[in-house]
């Protein structure tokens, strides 16, 4: 029998990369669900350099974000990124 993960798998439609800052080891809720690495490496890097003030991204910060970063399964249309958290006020992401 297969296990909830390869069933998920099966009957999703599309694959997304997701990560979020609480798993580098930030106190922040701020997660980035993208179609590519690339586009969630990109968002998180303006957040980390507007809300952290962390504005340099190196080699090595590349590397561990694309260490922490998990591959996640979702059906139906994908919906524009928004960040959400206690760094952003709900009327902000509730306009977009």
């Amino acid at each position: 029998m297969k296990n909830m993960q390869e069933r998920r798998r099966n009957m999703a439609q599309k694959e997304y990369k997701e990560l979020s800052c609480r798993e580098t080891g930030a106190d922040c809720d701020f997660l980035v669900r993208a179609e590519t690495a690339e586009e969630a490496i990109s968002v998180a890097s303006e957040h980390g350099c507007r809300v952290h003030n962390v504005c340099e991204i190196t080699l090595e910060a590349r590397d561990r974000m694309n260490s922490l970063m998990r591959s996640v399964w979702c059906g139906g249309e994908f919906v524009d990124i928004q960040e959400t958290g206690p760094n952003t006020p709900r009327e902000e992401w509730m306009e977009n």
